[in-house]
């Protein structure tokens, strides 16, 4: 009785009035622990765990991968002659890992320092070169390709400064460089998947693959970076572009999400230094108009600036007044 979100219907809090309120959706959550102004994120998964960053910058949250990141012009949504203000600036979205085994194969290349021949880049043709571990780089040649790469290793080091690690749980469809060992961040497109044979493979991992693959990640962390590391879990609302598994995007969308949904359930249940944060809940209970971009492939700035507002309530002390102010 002293929850006040426990009813469907039938009481003023019930999940009914809030879906037919037609507004932004707010789930009810009681954190397990609070933050303080002085912790250090760091924020690690797909393109979702970088929306967050940018709502939370602003309420002074230190975030360590801030001003992190490889200039625009070596991205693949780069245009030659693009001159728009700030179009050479850092882009933090390279450290986007839209899988469960490219966040803990990440993490483990980094804390571990990990090597690989030439970094694990791949030359896909005459000295363009292709990085499995960052996302939306040109392929560039070897010698800008391997600067690249070490500021990304440079940037991934700061989880060991870190105080709260946020994951975001993107996808469970992957795949793997044979050659390597490599667990991509995405695959180097199908001319090269014909060239290459069966040097990649994909994989859509299990739920039993997947729960292991994020608690490895956070085992590592505690061991290696900080025993008294806390963990927030989240689960991108985002889907994929294309599924590479014969049946209908929509329904291999909504169960790749079931199944990160649960492993997230299952790790929250699990440890007490590991919560889970509902902003996918807030997410798919919003009406889509207010929820998603024209793409209905990305979320909206106003509702992830609704999910971190709500966010800094429940976690801050005072929280709930400064994020109204």
């Amino acid at each position: 009785m002293a929850n006040p979100a426990r009813a469907w219907q039938g009481n003023k809090n019930s999940a009914r009035d809030r879906f037919l309120a037609g507004g932004y959706f707010s789930a009810h959550h009681q954190p397990k622990f609070e933050l303080s102004l002085a912790d250090r994120f760091f924020t690690v998964g797909s393109c979702f765990a970088r929306e967050i960053e940018y709502k939370l910058a602003p309420f002074g949250v230190p975030l360590l991968l801030r001003n992190q990141g490889i200039e625009r012009r070596f991205f693949d949504s780069w245009k030659d002659g693009d001159d728009a203000p700030g179009a050479d600036a850092l882009y933090a979205g390279v450290f986007n890992k839209y899988t469960t085994a490219s966040i803990e194969h990440d993490l483990r290349r980094t804390i571990l320092r990990e090597s690989y021949e030439n970094e694990g880049l791949i030359e896909l043709d005459t000295d363009k070169w292709f990085d499995p571990h960052a996302s939306g780089l040109k392929l560039l040649p070897l010698e800008q390709a391997l600067a690249n790469r070490a500021k990304i290793a440079e940037a991934m080091q700061l989880v060991r400064q870190a105080d709260v690690v946020v994951m975001t749980l993107g996808q469970t469809e992957s795949w793997l460089d044979t050659a390597t060992g490599i667990a991509m961040n995405a695959h180097p497109g199908p001319a090269a998947l014909r060239k290459f044979g069966d040097r990649f493979f994909f994989v859509d991992h299990s739920y039993a693959e997947t729960i292991a693959q994020v608690d490895r990640t956070i085992q590592l962390i505690r061991r290696e970076c900080n025993p008294a590391m806390r963990f927030i879990l989240t689960v991108s609302p985002v889907p994929f572009n294309a599924t590479f598994r014969p049946q209908d995007v929509v329904v291999g969308h909504q169960s790749t999400k079931a199944m990160l949904r649960t492993v997230a359930e299952e790790l929250f249940r699990s440890y007490d230094f590991v919560d889970y944060f509902p902003s996918y809940e807030m997410v798919i209970n919003t009406p889509r108009e207010l929820a998603w971009l024209d793409d209905q492939l990305h979320v909206a700035g106003k509702m992830v600036e609704h999910i971190m507002q709500r966010f800094y309530s429940l976690y801050y002390p005072q929280g709930a007044v400064l994020a109204a102010q």
